[in-house]
């Protein structure tokens, strides 16, 4: 046979044995890869805000997250981004968008790369905002326009406008408007001329005010409610007043559950809104169980109980058993709400227990007639308290009988009282004792606590604190460790043993002082959502007029944001006094 014979015959041959080999390898490969594939994503061009968005919005970011994803599912959503990343871009003004892509598949895992040019911005060429109605002359309206952040000039943001139309729509509801509505709300969008205009064109209609307020229930005398209101039938709408009524109500001891209502259907001609309070009860007992673990208390019991209701006139009264290494305690406490000038609380306690630290020990009982109340934005309480102490401190040893009048301020401003970014609060203390009026020792001592909390920067926020005190008497050695100062533990110099720090005597005991100083300054850095690391530094004591030896404490920390606030594990190292060289701190609890 002739070459040209043989090559008829076996050219079809191979190429069907190509073909067949392609399809095989091809086929091997797919086996290998037809149960997905490792895919990473890289973004450059955003970041912030809208390098948010468009991870939020591009299909192949999220797929990617999930983790393993089929070849095919790649190769579809690889295609989609560059439209997705233009859409999620549009938002904040950028309409001209460009996205350079490529896909690497022969690597693991696979690599989809977008670099985006976003182009220039379009900008906002007119803006609109008016309001019409009562509400135009209304300040509070005035003030809330002029903090919107929409002008003419600036790069076309739709979120900022969302953010506006619904500030202003919220503002009317609050302030009573509540026949507001739209008569033009739009963005317009020229891509020919590349440019905007916002309309936000309002008509308020009349302010409403206050109607009648009921409430359904009959456990408690309404003249013991009443000072909660904070308003009169016929005042000017406000929901503020609403919103402090029910967390005013829900914070007593009488409802499980408080649901305001203002029956905008039932309003008159003389637009008075009828307000409706619906309640639940608490249960009238409540019995609780509590173990735990302080490094200040050691290993503690508590049980605890409440008798919510005791009589239509709302007293209630409650009482607590306490049991650690350092206290066994039992207190009781009688509660009697008065309504004159504000909601306040006449409170009657007793309590007897031993408290013993590390320098001293104490048996103590007292009973006080309190009444707490609020002025303005501070918390005031006004008490008096007979108190018999028998103690060891140090070398001194004796009992005392102190009458005492007390008042207190306290306050708190905080964005979130569990784990706050930016607040302050603090508190003063006065209380004193005549020798000769129900007293066997004369003194008057004030005290002061300070703390502010400040974001430092993103995920980091730092905290200072302090801690001043001071004794006026000439009879220190009479008056009973709760009424000295000393230092040290989980919310003074951590490092050291709970008021294990202080003045001592010629035997090295420490005695306690009459003053304090005491501050800290701490640094958190939030690496996780609900976890954060700190780093602090505590410095100060106990001292004789301001004098004497400064202990210091540093240490580092761990924070996890719990739903009752937040857990604080330190370990802290005490740099002065010997024999604490070392010491774990576990604090619980709100920031404020």
């Amino acid at each position: 046979m002739s070459g040209r014979f043989l090559s008829r015959i076996f050219a079809p041959l191979a190429l069907s044995a190509l073909v067949l080999g392609a399809s095989a390898a091809a086929s091997s490969a797919f086996a290998q890869t037809s149960e997905g594939v490792k895919l990473e994503v890289r973004i450059t061009g955003v970041e912030g805000a809208l390098l948010a968005n468009v991870e939020a919005v591009t299909g192949i970011v999220r797929a990617a997250r999930s983790g393993v994803v089929r070849p095919g599912h790649v190769y579809r959503l690889f295609e989609q981004a560059p439209e997705e990343i233009e859409r999620a871009l549009e938002p904040f003004g950028y309409y001209r968008v460009r996205v350079e892509s490529s896909l690497q598949s022969d690597t693991a895992p696979w690599s989809a790369t977008f670099v985006i040019d976003r182009g220039p911005p379009i900008l906002v060429d007119r803006l609109e905002v008016s309001i019409e109605g009562a509400a135009a002359q209304d300040s509070a309206f005035q003030a809330a326009l002029g903090r919107i952040a929409l002008a003419e000039g600036d790069t076309l943001n739709h979120p900022a406008y969302e953010r506006a139309k619904s500030s202003i729509e919220l503002l009317a509801a609050d302030r009573g408007y509540l026949d507001a509505r739209w008569d033009s709300a739009f963005i317009r969008v020229d891509l020919d001329d590349y440019r905007s205009e916002i309309v936000l064109d309002m008509t308020t209609g009349p302010r409403f005010r206050f109607g009648p307020v009921t409430i359904d229930q009959d456990w408690v005398d309404l003249d013991i409610l009443e000072p909660y209101l904070g308003f009169k039938p016929g005042d000017p709408y406000d929901s503020s007043y609403l919103r402090d009524l029910q967390s005013g109500l829900t914070g007593t001891t009488y409802f499980a559950n408080v649901e305001i209502v203002p029956r905008r259907d039932l309003a008159d001609d003389s637009l008075r809104v009828p307000i409706e309070i619906r309640t639940q009860p608490r249960k009238t007992q409540r019995y609780e169980v509590g173990v735990g673990y302080g490094t200040d208390t050691g290993p503690r019991i508590r049980f605890a109980t409440e008798f919510r209701r005791l009589n239509r006139r709302g007293h209630y009264a409650d009482g607590d058993a306490r049991l650690s290494t350092s206290e066994q305690s039992l207190t009781a406490r009688y509660n009697i709400p008065v309504g004159f000038p504000v909601p306040s609380l006449w409170t009657i306690t007793g309590r007897y227990g031993r408290i013993e630290w590390v320098t001293s020990t104490t048996l103590q009982g007292f009973v006080g007639l309190s009444w707490a109340h609020l002025r303005g934005s501070l918390r005031e309480v006004i008490s008096v308290r007979y108190q018999d102490d028998a103690f060891t401190v140090a070398a001194d040893t004796g009992r005392s009988h102190l009458t005492q009048p007390i008042v207190g301020w306290t306050f708190a401003q905080a964005d979130n009282r569990l784990y706050a970014t930016r607040g302050i609060g603090g508190g003063l203390e006065l209380r004193g004792a005549v020798d000769g009026f129900g007293s066997n020792a004369s003194f008057f001592r004030a005290s002061a606590t300070f703390k502010t909390i400040r974001t430092l920067a993103p995920r980091t926020r730092g905290t200072l604190r302090l801690d001043a005190g001071w004794i006026g008497t000439n009879q220190f050695a009479q008056l009973p460790p709760s009424i000295r100062f000393f230092a040290g533990g989980d919310r003074s110099i951590r490092g050291y043993d709970y008021n294990s720090l202080g003045p001592e005597n010629s035997e090295g005991q420490v005695t306690g002082g009459n003053s304090l100083l005491v501050g800290s300054a701490e640094l958190e850095y939030r690496f996780l959502e609900k976890w954060a690391g700190a780093v602090f530094f505590d410095a100060g004591n106990a001292l004789n007029d301001f004098s004497g030896d400064v202990a210091t404490g540093v240490g580092v920390g761990a924070r996890w944001i719990s739903p009752v606030g937040l857990v604080r594990v330190d370990a802290a190292f005490g740099l002065q006094k010997e024999g604490s060289k070392f010491r774990l701190h576990l604090q619980i609890g709100p920031d404020f």
